[in-house]
């Protein structure tokens, strides 16, 4: 759904709907999977903050840059080819310095402005969310939820990309992100069963999150509670349901792969879809039917699935192997 939102009119006239409330599922899960990782080792000092962030890196950076030349290419069809700026606007995109002229924050890649604040809650979970109780990260979590609803008012929660509002970018990723945290952290002291059923109730809550995101922007636009409502207690119960199920054969091998391609999937698509929108609007016969555009949606779901398993994973498998500490054993005599 968060596909269909940037696909520029390729599928046609599709009405505005709520999936930009998945950022904030993502940023949920997030919470969840790094605390379940890398808590307890940080925590213990088995990986400190700086290795942890070398390793999110390494996860988010190898698809990302290769999404970037697409990027250079629509900005140089658009605002015209100046060496100067291009090189630029592609020295920020890599060190992640929003971009505060044309084209948005991260003109190379719009949707990356939520990697920029996943980097840095990363960065502020390993040095500090992770020492706090959850009694506080709830706190945090229910204020910055305040402080997001309150850049909402009047409008609904997809603010943090726009220029005005990009500072409460970092209220909405503390909020998702925290208690994310607090979910890992109750599903530890309390590891329920699992419950039974799980292809059914794994498949159901695949649809619930559909028709939720499917929702028009317009029917709660100027009421961000609805908003607050669905990342606060929706997005929650539904991860909370979800970590007491385990799926089983082609459920869990369609979930395993969809789980494989959804980072390429999402951080892929946008450059893709206003490249063709921009070719386009320059007067190339593009075909801008419905049936166009999901040929071009399949095509980036094969994209992604060969990005993941021919380039992505097997980069970050090397880039691991090179900054792993090699042994003892194998370490020259007198090497410390």
């Amino acid at each position: 759904m968060v596909m269909f939102l940037h696909t520029g009119g390729t599928l046609g006239p599709i009405p505005v709907h709520i999936s930009y409330l998945a950022v904030d599922l993502f940023f949920l899960l997030s919470g969840v999977v790094l605390a379940s990782s890398y808590e307890r080792q940080l925590a213990t000092g088995q990986i400190s903050p700086a290795g942890f962030l070398l390793q999110r890196i390494i996860r988010l950076y190898p698809v990302y840059l290769l999404s970037l030349p697409v990027g250079l290419v629509s900005y140089s069809i658009q605002f015209g080819f100046d060496y100067l700026t291009l090189a630029g606007l592609l020295l920020r995109a890599i060190l992640f310095i929003p971009n505060a002229g044309t084209g948005g924050a991260f003109p190379l890649n719009g949707p990356s402005w939520s990697l920029f604040f996943e980097l840095w809650a990363g960065a502020l979970f390993s040095i500090l969310l992770v020492r706090l109780s959850s009694r506080i990260l709830l706190a945090i979590a229910l204020g910055t939820a305040g402080i997001t609803l309150y850049g909402a008012l009047g409008g609904n929660f997809d603010i943090g990309h726009q220029a005005g509002y990009f500072g409460f970018g970092f209220s909405r990723v503390s909020f998702s992100f925290s208690l994310g945290i607090c979910l890992h952290r109750l599903y530890e002291v309390r590891t329920p069963n699992a419950a039974n059923k799980g292809n059914t109730i794994g498949v159901l809550l695949c649809g619930c999150l559909i028709v939720i995101t499917n929702i028009p922007a317009s029917t709660f636009y100027g009421f961000p509670y609805f908003d607050l409502f669905i990342c606060l207690v929706i997005f929650p119960a539904i991860v909370w349901v979800a970590m007491r199920t385990r799926q089983t054969g082609l459920v869990e091998l369609a979930f395993r792969w969809l789980g494989r391609v959804s980072y390429p999937i999402y951080i892929l698509h946008a450059p893709i879809f206003e490249l063709l929108h921009l070719l386009r609007q320059k007067g190339f016969d593009l075909p801008a039917s419905p049936a166009a555009g999901m040929v071009v949606v399949i095509a980036i779901f094969i994209m992604a699935g060969i990005v993941a398993v021919h380039f992505d994973e097997p980069v970050r498998r090397k880039l691991k192997t090179m900054v792993a500490p090699r042994p003892a054993s194998e370490l020259p005599a007198g090497a410390s």
